[in-house]
């Protein structure tokens, strides 16, 4: 199923995406590896003048009740894409929203632990 608001989101058609979010469009919807919106707008590796623009589309993102508690099918949540994306001002944003980074109890601590979360994105595919 073809989601506008996610297609929106990763063609960078942030006007659009704006007025999805505002016309109702479900803000919850998640790609067939459970990627959400949310999660989309905070992997955008936004540059200095897109920042704000990012910043307004994730207010507006959980201002309509986005669950910024979602993971993907790989367990990631909004805040792991945020630090992909490394954008500091998104992370702020997510965790002053209470968004925490959370540690799977049976994760044994390994060598390249950082690497294969990196490595699991697949950044091509939505």
């Amino acid at each position: 199923m073809e989601n506008k608001l996610m297609k929106a989101l990763h063609s960078g058609k942030f006007k659009l995406a704006t007025i999805l979010i505002q016309g109702g469009h479900d803000v919850n919807f998640s790609s067939n590896k459970g990627i959400s919106p949310l999660m989309l707008a905070c992997k955008f590796k936004a540059r200095e003048d897109d920042i704000i623009t990012k910043l307004d589309i994730i207010h507006k993102l959980l201002e309509n009740k986005a669950n910024i508690y979602a993971t993907d099918d790989e367990g990631r949540t909004a805040l792991v894409y945020a630090m992909h994306s490394t954008c500091k001002a998104t992370i702020t944003m997510l965790k002053k929203q209470g968004l925490v980074i959370t540690i799977d109890s049976k994760t044994k601590k390994i060598k390249d632990h950082n690497k294969m979360i990196w490595d699991s994105f697949d950044l091509d595919e939505e």
